[in-house]
């Protein structure tokens, strides 16, 4: 059998971290939590749940992956968050892998849960796929600020295997507001460090196409009242990225001048 080690990063996760790391176990016995200084109880539950905790000054999502990947006890590598589940169908379908690629990425479809319900519609939610399984001999987390991929030495295969990941994303809106806030900014840095603009079409019209095509044309409606606030979410978090962008360029041309 393959043998696995499972990464999960962390910073105040209290309410997450126990079903996660349980959730985890049914893999691995080797799940790493990757904590980058949580004040809350995340560590001292996450260690008696059986996980092992480093503690990590935070420099970004994929190097806190990498950390967390380095004193793996294997090579092969389950990278997922706090607030994520590894599933009884996911378990099985990586342990039935056959001959695994050390030089491809395997992919399975994400279930989003958002104030309670399953999102099946609205496009990136309801159909969500991420890459998270690879062999850390050969592959690597990006030093992307936000929105990390995986890469190693020339172009990577990727492979679907079928199980998901269940995620539990916001419970209240409170917290979805925050979180808003917290990638609209780190995408924003981002693009400015790509030398990206911000037009005043990307500013404006940009969320209103975005709503329009997840909660009309992909059929978020049908999601209810849920699906309404991914749609607004999404479309909010891509106004506000676009402004600090602007924002961010403005600066920098009177700091130049």
């Amino acid at each position: 059998m393959l043998s696995i080690s499972v990464v999960i990063i962390t910073k105040n996760e209290a309410v997450n971290i126990a079903l996660c790391v349980k959730a985890a176990k049914q893999l691995s016995g080797d799940v790493i939590v990757a904590d980058s200084g949580s004040t809350d109880a995340t560590i001292e539950i996450a260690e008696k749940e059986g996980a092992r905790v480093i503690k990590i000054e935070w420099t970004g999502y994929g190097n806190a992956r990498n950390a967390a990947a380095e004193v793996s006890i294997n090579n092969w590598i389950l990278a997922i968050d706090a607030d994520e589940r590894v599933t009884p169908s996911l378990v099985a379908e990586i342990r039935n892998i056959q001959k695994p690629d050390a030089k491809t990425v395997y992919g399975f479809m994400r279930e989003n849960i958002f104030f309670g319900k399953k999102i099946r519609f609205g496009g990136n939610f309801g159909k969500d796929k991420v890459f998270r399984f690879y062999n850390k001999l050969f592959i690597k987390w990006d030093m992307a600020p936000v929105h990390e991929v995986l890469i190693g030495e020339g172009a990577l295969a990727k492979q679907m295997i079928k199980g998901h990941l269940e995620h539990y994303t916001v419970r209240e809106w409170k917290e979805s507001e925050m979180k808003v806030y917290i990638y609209a900014r780190l995408n924003a840095k981002k693009y400015f460090e790509q030398g990206r603009k911000s037009t005043f079409i990307r500013r404006f019209l940009s969320p209103i196409v975005g709503f329009t095509k997840h909660y009309i044309i992909l059929l978020g409606f049908l999601d209810g009242k849920a699906g309404f606030l991914v749609s607004y979410s999404n479309a909010r978090c891509s106004y506000l990225k676009y402004k600090y962008l602007y924002e961010m360029n403005k600066q920098s041309k009177y700091i130049v001048q």
